[in-house]
């Protein structure tokens, strides 16, 4: 019995998380688009994949690790990345990727 409330709680569940996303996702596409406003800018978002580390990240984008340091608390701030753990440590995760929003890599500047 227990099963199938729990069963029941999690189609209705994910059919909420499909409606938040659907939702959410025009908002995201907009804060994403208004902050990174450079084309490195958004090759370091893109390359926060929450495989690399910070430095390979920073040296993949030609900017300086404090740089990126400064991008990625931002990110954070606004809730379009987040710290995530692995074996080797915290390592820096897009909400979305560039491409799922519809963005390319070319920015304004």
């Amino acid at each position: 019995m227990s099963e199938d409330i729990l069963g029941k709680q999690l189609v209705v569940a994910e059919e909420q998380l499909r409606w938040l996303r659907a939702a959410a996702i025009p908002s995201v596409r907009e804060t994403v688009a208004a902050v990174l406003i450079t084309a490195r800018q958004r090759k370091a978002f893109e390359l926060c994949d929450g495989k690399r580390t910070s430095t390979e990240v920073a040296t993949k984008a030609g900017v300086p690790k404090t740089t990126l340091s400064g991008w990625t608390g931002q990110w954070r701030h606004l809730g379009i990345a987040n710290e995530v753990s692995t074996p080797k440590g915290t390592r820096i995760k897009h909400l979305i990727s560039l491409a799922a929003l519809g963005l390319d890599l070319k920015a304004k500047n």
